[in-house]
């Protein structure tokens, strides 16, 4: 390794972990803020430590490559400023050999980011729901998983799509004592609102259809007596739903293996779906592969961006490429945010779409630093 390589090596990682440990903090706020409520419900310290250190895989997922661009930026700022890039290229070198052990750290922390959105964080989320369910701090809306039926005493639910306690696509099932199928409940959406001082939370549906199955044949809902209502409330207890319930792996918390099982034997880990609601799973976990993949590979697309974006004019220094590229992270992100509401949409090719902005941002990030003086 060269003298310039070892000095770029140092710079750059001794400005992203500065970065890091900065960017983390601040995402790290509002896991501390959770904490607090844990705390004042009588969390064990030992068991609070715990929980504290299984929300940090999650935000190192955001703040690894956001810092990766903040160092780039900075770095190539400073040497731009300093005049030390354009000693460099009067001295022989080729803006590729210049960049080329920061272009080489990025694809390093991709990697780092792979293992951790495959393997790491995964394993936590579902070990922090573990934990949360032990000492009665989970949120219930946590317990109604999308893409699987989640059994309370009385009741079976189904979620197609969930954002905080806003529900899409629902369908309740209510049984009698003998297990039978009294009424089937259809919803396009619903709210969920929870009272954790009495152990129950009420359902608000919106858009209802209510099917009551014949008599003589329960399972032909062709035959149901059908009644459409505007809107539809009914509460539930769901403290033993609580304590009865073990936590179940849902496509968020699987490792990349079982996911990659699930797309191959979805029938397998879902046995008991319609094969319609069967494919929506395989498609689900088929977009959270290219999720994960996609989001991992955001540390080489920064780099790239912040190499041209913190070059300046030395006699007119400028810092406007940390808010432009502060500015392409959030539509990074958003392109992935978007991608989630396209899921059900099989024929738009989601799982190919979260690679538009992986792509168009290393591309973008080649064309410039190919235009660079």
């Amino acid at each position: 390794m060269s003298t310039l390589h070892r000095y770029m090596f140092k710079d750059f990682f001794m400005t992203f972990f500065m970065s890091l440990a900065v960017t983390t903090l601040v995402l790290y706020l509002g896991s501390v803020m959770k904490g607090l409520d844990h705390i004042s419900n009588g969390v064990p310290g030992g068991l609070l430590l715990k929980i504290f250190s299984l929300y940090i895989p999650n935000i190192l997922t955001y703040s690894i490559p956001i810092s990766t661009l903040v160092a780039s930026l900075l770095l190539f700022g400073r040497l731009s400023i300093d005049g030390e890039f354009t000693a460099m290229r009067s001295g022989g070198l080729g803006t590729w050999q210049i960049i080329s052990p920061v272009v080489f750290s990025g694809f390093l922390l991709s990697m780092v980011c792979l293992l951790i959105h495959n393997e790491i964080a995964p394993e936590s989320r579902f070990m922090l729901r573990s934990a949360l369910m032990n000492v009665d701090q989970m949120d219930p809306v946590e317990l109604l998983d999308e893409g699987r039926f989640v059994r309370f005493p009385t009741m079976a639910f189904w979620i197609s799509e969930k954002n905080g306690h806003d529900l899409e696509d629902i369908e309740i099932y209510e049984f009698n004592e003998e297990g039978l199928t009294i009424q089937t409940l259809r919803a396009k959406k619903g709210t969920v609102i929870t009272y954790p001082e009495d152990k129950s939370m009420r359902v608000n549906l919106e858009e209802v259809q209510i099917l009551y199955p014949d008599e003589d044949q329960p399972d032909d809902l062709t035959l149901a007596r059908v009644i459409d209502m505007e809107s539809y409330d009914f509460d539930l207890d769901y403290n033993e739903l609580i304590r009865s319930n073990t936590p179940i792996r849902n496509i968020k918390d699987m490792r990349i293996g079982q996911l990659f099982s699930t797309v191959r034997l979805v029938e397998k880990y879902f046995p008991d779906l319609t094969p319609r609601r069967q494919e929506e799973n395989r498609m689900r976990a088929l977009v959270e592969i290219h999720k994960r993949l996609g989001l991992s590979m955001g540390c080489l697309s920064f780099t790239l961006l912040g190499i041209p974006l913190g070059m300046t004019n030395r006699r007119k220094p400028s810092n406007k490429g940390i808010p432009i590229g502060l500015g392409l992270v959030i539509l990074f992100y958003a392109f992935f945010i978007a991608t989630d509401s396209l899921r059900n949409f099989p024929w738009l090719f989601p799982d190919y779409f979260i690679w538009v902005p992986v792509m168009g941002w290393q591309l973008a990030g080649i064309w410039m630093i190919r235009k660079l003086p």
